[in-house]
């Protein structure tokens, strides 16, 4: 699920990249894409540890149908910032979800802690751009999984 949605953000930036104009969502969109690519190789060197090779597949050959959104058409640069936005957002909660079932002391935890952090960055200079302060659910405020990821 984590590597699948790695795959669909280096999609979008990449997307993102190719227009003119981005000023500042330039820098943002190469750490976004750079993250998405080492968020998926520690991804897959977890998997890779863990999985049985009899049964589980390599991710490399894993194909996901390609939902990215065609950004051809949007010249708004705060549409724009709202679309990552909203993909940040969505990787951050598929981490949440995994988190719940690993140990919390783990290296793989610790990790995807990391991940988390290094994510909700990139979200806020998103929200700041599109500018939004949007809270995290119904209640967690903007950096609350960078102070959870730090306990």
């Amino acid at each position: 699920m984590l590597w699948n949605e790695h795959k669909k953000r280096e999609a979008l930036y990449v997307e993102a990249m190719k227009k003119d104009d981005l000023g500042s969502l330039r820098r943002v969109c190469n750490q976004g894409h750079i993250s998405a690519l080492l968020f998926q190789k520690e991804i897959q060197w977890v998997y890779d540890y863990f999985k049985c090779m009899l049964n589980d597949c390599d991710l490399r050959e894993n194909t996901i149908k390609s939902n990215t959104v065609s950004l051809d058409r949007i010249e708004d640069r705060t549409l724009l910032a709202r679309l990552l936005k909203d993909a940040e957002y969505s990787t951050i909660h598929c981490y949440q979800k995994v988190l719940k079932f690993l140990d919390k002391d783990s290296e793989e935890a610790s990790m995807m802690h990391e991940h988390i952090a290094r994510l909700s960055d990139l979200y806020e200079v998103l929200a700041k751009e599109v500018g939004t302060r949007q809270s995290w659910g119904s209640a967690a405020p903007v950096g609350a999984f960078k102070r959870a990821a730090a306990m």
